[in-house]
């Protein structure tokens, strides 16, 4: 057999645990032409074994969808070397699949386009080479806007780039925001996006709770008025956003904001509302962390599922462009997961002392690291469409 037909031959994963939604207690799983062929138990997949089959021994370890997470970069740092750094690190020690790519553009820079645009372009162009998923966003700062058009005239430097950046990256871009420094021209910054069609992105950080959700809130109704109200498809990102008033979650509810939590935070409430809500960890930092603080929460634990779905399916919802289907392994999906050494497994359910370990099959609920506080999943692979990285 050839190199190139046993890369093209179907991969037989045994001897483990498959987190499935479709099928919770998969032991095995087959991955043809980059998609997951099929699920099911060890038994039924020794039946299945033969020549045509390249298998791989699991030994007991769990293979779940990867994460999605979050890299900046300020535009200095950007090229194609780094890039490649960082997206090596990204799949090869934190299980990620995808990842949004924030490159910070000062004002001041925009005085030079030409170099920005060829920075840019050197980046995101050896971002789509790489098997992560780079989703590309502009971080405009020193914007000092003061109620007039003028004052945030530099947004629409920022997005003449875009288109740029979208055909070297392969993909859409959007173009992310201070809250703080575009507070009074907010409603003029959201409808600049909405008329160029670009994802924006809204970062809270320096803004109090209420002043964000009533700024939101003002600037949706008149979008309303002006037709441009985001869509579920490319939903407006309210990016650090969190607070422990329920009335506040409840005030965002149906504005098309999708929030994202830039770390432990008030997770159950923002999901008890149906506030689309993800979370990102710190960048290096293991993404089981930040889904152990959520279960270990002291003012508002979550199940671990909870806090895995919004690294997870959660996270690729307010990624524009992505498949519905994401951050799943279920027949006929991407084949695209982290493979990760684990004590134990579990469905470990808010506060709970004493996780389920053994549960009734007939509540279908794939199992997950039971998460102690203390020690986390080791990576031991990750593979994306199929192949690994």
């Amino acid at each position: 057999m050839t190199p190139e037909a046993e890369a093209e031959a179907p991969v037989l994963l045994f001897n483990g645990t498959i987190h499935s939604t479709a099928e919770p207690y998969a032991e095995a799983m087959i991955v043809e032409d980059g998609q997951v062929a099929w699920l099911g138990s060890d038994e039924t997949a020794e039946r299945m074994a033969g020549d045509r089959l390249i298998r791989q021994d699991l030994d007991r370890a769990l293979v779940a969808p990867a994460f999605v997470g979050r890299v900046g970069l300020e535009l200095s740092e950007a090229s194609a070397v780094t890039m490649a750094e960082v997206l090596d690190v990204a799949a090869q020690k934190l299980g990620y699949c995808a990842l949004r790519l924030v490159v910070t553009v000062s004002v001041d820079d925009l005085a030079d386009a030409t170099a920005v645009q060829a920075a840019l372009a050197e980046t995101f162009t050896a971002a789509a080479g790489h098997p992560v998923e780079v989703y590309p966003v502009l971080r405009l700062t020193g914007v000092h806007a003061d109620g007039g058009a003028p004052s945030i005239a530099p947004l629409n430097a920022l997005l003449d780039l875009l288109p740029a950046v979208e055909e070297a990256a392969g993909r859409p871009a959007g173009a992310a925001v201070l809250l703080r420094e575009v507070l009074p021209n907010l409603l003029g910054v959201r409808s600049w996006a909405a008329e160029a069609g670009h994802q924006l992105l809204i970062e809270t950080d320096g803004i109090d709770a209420a002043e964000a959700v009533d700024a939101v809130v003002t600037t949706t109704k008149h979008l309303r008025e002006l037709r441009q109200t985001p869509t579920a498809s490319m939903p407006t990102l309210l990016v650090g956003f969190d607070s422990a008033e329920r009335d506040h979650w409840e005030a965002l509810l149906n504005t098309g904001v999708h929030v994202v939590l830039t770390g432990p935070g008030h997770l159950g409430t923002a999901l008890s509302v149906g506030v689309p809500t993800s979370a990102v960890p710190g960048e290096g930092e293991n993404p089981w962390q930040l889904v152990s603080d959520h279960v270990h929460s002291v003012t508002e634990a979550v199940s671990a599922r909870a806090g895995f779905n919004a690294l997870t399916r959660g996270a690729y919802r307010s990624l524009v462009g992505a498949s519905e289907t994401a951050g799943q392994l279920n027949p006929g999906t991407v084949a695209t997961y982290a493979i990760w050494e684990v004590e134990s497994l579990a469905v470990q359910t808010p506060h709970s002392t004493v996780a389920a370990w053994s549960t009734d099959t007939r509540a279908r609920t794939p199992l997950l690291p039971y998460l102690d506080g203390e020690t986390l999943p080791r990576l031991v692979s990750t593979v994306i469409a199929g192949r690994g990285v």
